[in-house]
């Protein structure tokens, strides 16, 4: 069993380097960022706090940093599901099952977690130095134990139930549902939501609370609320609107342009996957730049929330293009398909760009709107400097548009 777990691994070996990568990258933050958080001049503890801001960015950076993991580590083990089940057709048992993926995910665990831990420790000087020149405050970042068991904690809890979640993905499938890939439970929605008016409500609601962000340069508490009520609304906009478009346009308006058909149906798809990525990205910037409000003054506190800003963005943007890439990575009897009838190969570069191009264009749109009120409202009202807010547009459209080339480059390869 181990070695078809490790042949395994290597047959998906671009797959499994994204997960590994994910995972070095989380574990590097939650190290360093702990360290971070209980230096003597930031002053964080998590029992008698006296510091409110940084314990709540602390807790709220870890929890996103699990989320990724999380997400990461479910997509990667659901598209195992066809070697799961040929594991159960050659009469293979739940507990081969069980050690199947504990030895592939682990292998990945053990070889990512000291990689992260390392980096992390490297990193110290780096971010004295990051954090001296931004704010003028000396902060001595040093090994400490409370913050090495906070760090083990949290990695343990989180290869605990990636675990506990991928013997449960083994155990509660069959060999027809690991073929067709996992089923999900089809809501029933009342019949009086689903009517033409009320989808729009919707979209209403996104746009009504971007515009309504402008109103908040004396009130910025308000923010959070408006962008959770935008976040809510995009989600149901993308479900109750843009797919239905995008559905109607593919069976009756895109016929006759055969380009515009596949890459407009391929968007369709990913689409499915990003909506959730596009809700991270406005909550987790909405949360973020609200903490960083006001606290101009309190140097260290906003340079904390710039950092977390400058690493919770890049790492959702890697999480998307690690799912954008396991996605692609299947699509290599798709595009085999269209060889066949008659696409050349050049006609099939404009089709994977410019899938591209809507998906990480939508994406980029979708969370600027909120994403830049945000930053004019507190630039205006001068709770963060005008570069900072210009900073901050730029680690989120460059965070983006690097995962986008690098998916460019990938998919190039994945479709061949």
């Amino acid at each position: 069993m181990i070695k078809d777990a490790a042949r395994s691994l290597r047959k998906d070996l671009d797959r499994a380097v994204f997960y590994w990568i994910v995972f070095i990258l989380s574990s590097m933050f939650m190290f360093t960022f702990f360290h971070l958080a209980l230096s003597e001049a930031v002053g964080v503890t998590f029992i008698y706090s006296n510091n409110d801001l940084p314990t709540y960015l602390t807790v709220f950076d870890v929890l996103i940093c699990m989320v990724v993991i999380f997400l990461a580590n479910d997509f990667y083990v659901k598209k195992k599901s066809k070697e799961l089940a040929v594991i159960l057709i050659c009469g293979g048992t739940y507990l081969q099952l069980v050690e199947f993926l504990l030895i592939q995910t682990g292998i990945l665990m053990v070889f990512s977690i000291p990689v992260g831990i390392g980096l992390g420790w490297a990193c110290f000087p780096l971010l004295s130095l990051l954090i001296k020149t931004m704010s003028g405050c000396e902060i001595e970042i040093g090994f400490g134990m409370q913050s090495v068991a906070l760090t083990a904690s949290v990695i343990i809890l989180e290869v605990f139930w990636c675990t506990m979640l991928n013997l449960g993905y083994a155990y509660r499938n069959s060999i027809c549902s690991l073929l067709r890939g996992e089923e999900k439970i089809k809501l029933r929605v009342p019949k009086v939501l689903n009517a033409k008016g009320i989808r729009f409500i919707y979209l209403a609601l996104y746009f009504g609370c971007a515009c309504l962000l402008y109103t908040c340069k004396k009130s910025p508490e308000r923010m959070l609320f408006l962008g959770f009520a935008g976040t809510a609304g995009l989600w149901g906009s993308i479900h109750k609107v843009v797919f239905p478009w995008l559905e109607k346009g593919v069976m009756e308006k895109w016929g006759d342009d055969g380009e515009k058909l596949v890459y407009m149906g391929l968007f369709r798809a990913d689409l499915k996957m990003a909506r959730l990525y596009i809700a991270l990205f406005i909550a987790s910037a909405n949360i973020l730049c609200a903490m960083m409000a006001g606290t101009v003054e309190a140097s260290a506190e906003f340079v904390l929330c710039l950092i977390s800003f400058a690493v919770i963005i890049p790492l959702l943007a890697l999480s998307l293009m690690f799912r954008f890439a396991t996605e692609a990575a299947g699509r290599r009897t798709k595009f085999l398909t269209l060889r066949k009838i008659g696409y050349v190969e050049s006609r099939l570069k404009r089709i994977r760009d410019k899938e591209l191009l809507c998906l990480y264009g939508f994406v980029t749109a979708a969370a600027m709107i909120y994403i830049f009120g945000i930053v004019v409202v507190l630039s205006a009202g001068r709770l963060i400097p005008a570069e900072v807010g210009a900073g901050i547009l730029l680690i989120f459209t460059g965070s983006l548009g690097a995962c986008g080339l690098v998916n460019r480059r990938q998919y190039e390869r994945s479709a061949r």
